[in-house]
């Protein structure tokens, strides 16, 4: 089906594939990185796992030479981890024991992908040692507000990692207790400026480990608050009052249309064929999706974090119509 709607568009879906492989190829840089724009290099992490992550995903589904840029990202995440094998988002200095949960889940998650399973495994077990025992993960990360070190993507994040190693984790019922109760009544997972500025970045993850655990109620009501904020063109966007329009509209809607991958729909529904047709006629001719900018306030401490997430954004891009492609993957 997802087929069909790409070849309605004028192109196949491993062509659409392979240009945004390439287009990785063209952002890496000679640490063996990928990064948008080199002289920001605040999420160079982040971006890099995206990527790989994404690359992973697709690379057994289409025939692509990747010329070394997976060998090449993982050296170059291999050399950025901590003493725990875990990872910080970026150049933001961090001490040794600091960490971002969520770029650590996603390296473990990317690991499990290519393969390396021994290493996954052992930086699945440290994850699992750092769960709380009310249920949530939490960012160890001095440069995240205290106040938003446990959103719900975080756990989400953490709890898919450990599942793509049926790993169990230490406290599962609090865990998924934890996010079912942080659901709100509209059933979203709330906004936050410092993770994307979107509903849809916080409900995806948490979507993603309540559905897999059998939460079909709680995964139903964020599929339904995803539907009803579809806009006319297909597209979803949201955004904190305040902040601007920073990420973007095909950001946004990569992550919605994940979402309600995640909750069960597939291109076969109206909603999610019209959001897929608006992102394939978004696509850019160098093979990226672009992703705005990272939302932040306008004070002189968080200036650095203006940077492009064209990387990230195709990354869920991609990770979207591969989860559309293959729903039992």
């Amino acid at each position: 089906m997802l087929e069909e709607v790409c070849a309605a568009q004028g192109v196949a879906l491993g062509q659409i594939v392979r240009d945004s492989l390439a287009y990785f190829q063209r952002c890496r840089l000679p640490d063996g990185s990928i990064a948008e724009d080199p002289g920001t290099l605040i999420f160079q992490e982040w971006d890099s796992v995206n990527a790989l992550k994404a690359t992973a995903l697709w690379r057994d589904a289409v025939s692509f030479d990747d010329a070394g840029l997976v060998e090449g990202v993982l050296a170059f995440l291999r050399a950025r981890e901590k003493p725990s094998g875990m990872l910080s988002w970026g150049v933001k200095e961090t001490g040794p024991a600091e960490y971002c949960t969520e770029t650590s889940s996603e390296y473990i998650a990317s690991l499990t992908l290519l393969g390396h399973l021994d290493d996954a495994r052992r930086k699945a077990a440290f994850l699992r040692s750092r769960q709380l025992p009310s249920g949530p993960w939490e960012e160890v990360h001095s440069h995240i507000p205290r106040a938003f070190q446990a959103e719900p993507s975080v756990t989400g994040f953490a709890l898919m990692a450990l599942l793509g190693l049926d790993i169990e984790p230490l406290y599962l019922d609090e865990a998924l207790d934890f996010l079912a109760k942080a659901q709100k009544d509209g059933g979203h997972f709330g906004i936050n400026w410092y993770y994307y500025n979107s509903h849809y970045y916080l409900i995806r993850p948490a979507v993603a480990a309540l559905a897999s655990y059998g939460y079909h109620a709680v995964a139903g009501a964020a599929r339904d608050f995803v539907l009803a904020r579809q806009r006319h063109d297909g597209s979803w966007h949201s955004e904190v009052e305040g902040f601007g329009d920073f990420s973007s509209p095909e950001q946004h809607t990569a992550l919605a249309l994940r979402t309600l991958a995640d909750a069960g729909m597939t291109t076969g529904d109206p909603a999610v064929r019209r959001g897929v047709t608006w992102l394939l006629g978004r696509r850019r001719p160098d093979g990226s999706w672009f992703g705005g900018r990272y939302p932040f306030p306008d004070t002189s401490a968080y200036r650095e974090f203006d940077a492009a997430q064209d990387v990230f954004t195709t990354s869920q891009v991609l990770s979207a119509l591969k989860q559309l492609a293959d729903p039992e993957a």
